[in-house]
């Protein structure tokens, strides 16, 4: 055997070697924070608790996220029941918020996802959100409150109408990045029942207009919002230049239209 050949052996081994050491013990990567606002941290019954958000806190919908950690073991929670409840504190009344807890008991990425529609801004009140967790590793439990800051947007986002003496939410989740062409549109209808209780609403349909308001003229190929459920209504909307925008919302009653909402924007 000559020695070019040995070298070869030599070599294959070694890497036969640290590819098998690599496969019996993978690294698994950590959750990434980096990308979401830390909100704060709250702790409680052997539980830390993270709360982030992709947006710094504002008048409209809101994704939220919850990192549980156990504090004795180290290890993220990943299988637990987690609810949210938003709270605004005016001083006089108690107010919340539409919201949506987070779906099933499992983590995605290390975090419960969830979601509120704040209403008002801080300079109204006082916003904390409540969160409870139950952590099915070891049924252990905690309540925690997080307070947070809510700013109002330059244009509004979330839009309050009182039809036929019942008041609705319209908020609009999409576009949040517009650009020139088809965007998705994406909006959320919630009713008000209470001060402290706003259930999903599929009362009317929608049709959509959006209108330069600086060139005075619309966009073709736009699809109307349609109910998908849980609230929610999507479609398309068609931006054919850059500038100022409003996009029209036509609440229709068996056909009828019986109001409208506008959402102003600009890119």
């Amino acid at each position: 055997m000559n020695k070019l050949t040995i070298f070869a052996a030599i070599i294959f081994v070694a890497l036969t070697i640290v590819s098998c050491s690599k496969s019996e013990n993978p690294v698994t990567p950590p959750p990434p924070d980096d990308n979401l606002i830390n909100l704060g941290t709250q702790s409680g019954n052997g539980m830390t608790i993270v709360l982030y958000s992709d947006k710094n806190p504002f008048v409209g919908f809101n994704k939220l996220f919850l990192k549980v950690t156990d504090d004795a073991s180290g290890n993220i929670v990943t299988n637990a029941i987690v609810t949210i409840m938003p709270l605004l504190n005016t001083g006089t009344t108690n107010y919340s918020a539409p919201f949506e807890n987070p779906s099933g008991t499992s983590a995605a990425d290390g975090k419960f996802s969830g979601a509120v529609v704040f209403i008002m801004p801080s300079s109204s009140g006082s916003w904390t959100i409540e969160v409870s967790i139950t952590n099915l590793q070891n049924n252990s439990n905690t309540n925690v409150s997080f307070p947070v800051n809510v700013t109002e947007p330059l244009y509004p986002v979330v839009k309050q109408k009182t039809i036929q003496g019942t008041t609705y939410y319209v908020s609009m989740i999409e576009p949040s990045l517009p650009r020139v062409g088809i965007n998705d549109m994406v909006i959320k209808v919630n009713r008000m029942e209470s001060v402290t209780n706003y259930p999903n609403d599929s009362t009317y349909t929608f049709d959509m207009y959006p209108w330069m308001t600086s060139m005075g003229h619309g966009s073709p190929n736009n699809i109307s919002p349609v109910y998908t459920g849980n609230g929610y209504y999507t479609g398309k909307v068609n931006f054919t230049m850059t500038g100022d925008w409003r996009i029209n919302l036509i609440f229709n009653e068996n056909a009828t239209p019986v109001d409208s909402v506008a959402f102003d924007l600009e890119f």
